[in-house]
């Protein structure tokens, strides 16, 4: 059944490609934001702590030195490549490969009787493989499109996370973010709508802008010994939510696949 089933699909996609005539190709990139909801809520704990610790030893005489502010996981840079089969003038099918990555750092010591560190380094990397179908709406010298896909997104978070404490601290803080290094991933299928603006070069050629929303989430990403993420150590694990918008800029060339055409005839 598998091998009828993958048969079909060539023919369909080789009757297709040759009816159709043209095959579009195009790379892009642009900024991009993320939910990564979890994940923030976690930073909004870390930071409680440090400010908590700031100002603890703003006025502490035995201790000096300060920590900045772990700065949220919301926005990133997306790069793509995606590949048209137009099977009408105005309807496309196609696949598209996403990748977003995002990231955050702070670091900061404490002098006291020891020295001690707080280093933290975040970091998401996300790909994306989608099915895509694309709908032309007007085309009057600039094409205005609609798109929407469905497909399967596959995110990795990794943190690096150094946490000292001073000996000077006067209290038990009960929520501290474990200290080491890691890496927790997983998989989800999502959803992408957008509506993108092309203006044709030349014949061959175009340059175009898009403006998409995804839709996904990894509920639980693991490591390789298969434990939870646990970024604020809380024991609460979170999840990659990857909802977001993506703003791109692509270039785009046109292949004529038409396997007929006219010809004159020499005489």
């Amino acid at each position: 059944m598998k091998g009828l089933a993958t048969g079909l699909l060539a023919i369909l996609l080789i009757g297709a490609a040759a009816s159709a005539g043209q095959l579009e190709m195009a790379i892009g990139g642009g900024p991009a934001a993320i939910s990564l909801k979890e994940i923030n809520g976690s930073i909004g704990v870390i930071n409680t702590v440090i400010d908590l610790l700031n100002e603890t030893f703003a006025v502490h005489p035995d201790v000096t030195g300060s920590v900045g502010q772990l700065d949220p996981i919301s926005s990133g840079l997306s790069l793509c490549a995606e590949e048209w089969y137009w099977l009408t003038d105005w309807f496309a099918f196609g696949g598209r490969f996403e990748y977003l990555r995002s990231s955050s750092a702070v670091s900061g010591e404490y002098h006291g009787a020891d020295l001690s560190t707080i280093d933290i380094a975040l970091g998401m990397n996300s790909v994306g493989f989608l099915l895509d179908g694309r709908a032309t709406f007007l085309d009057m010298g600039i094409v205005l499109s609609v798109q929407a896909g469905v497909g399967y997104y596959y995110a990795a978070f990794d943190r690096s996370v150094t946490f000292q404490i001073p000996v000077e601290y006067p209290d038990v803080i009960s929520v501290v973010p474990p200290e080491g290094t890691g890496r927790h991933s997983g998989g989800t299928f999502a959803v992408e709508l957008g509506i993108s603006l092309c203006y044709p070069i030349t014949s061959w050629f175009s340059i175009g802008s898009s403006i998409s929303y995804r839709s996904g989430s990894v509920e639980r990403a693991t490591d390789r010994d298969g434990a939870g993420l646990d970024l604020d150590g809380d024991g609460v694990t979170e999840g990659l939510n990857l909802d977001g918008i993506s703003v791109q800029i692509a270039f785009s060339v046109d292949i004529d696949l038409s396997l007929t055409e006219e010809k004159g005839v020499a005489q």
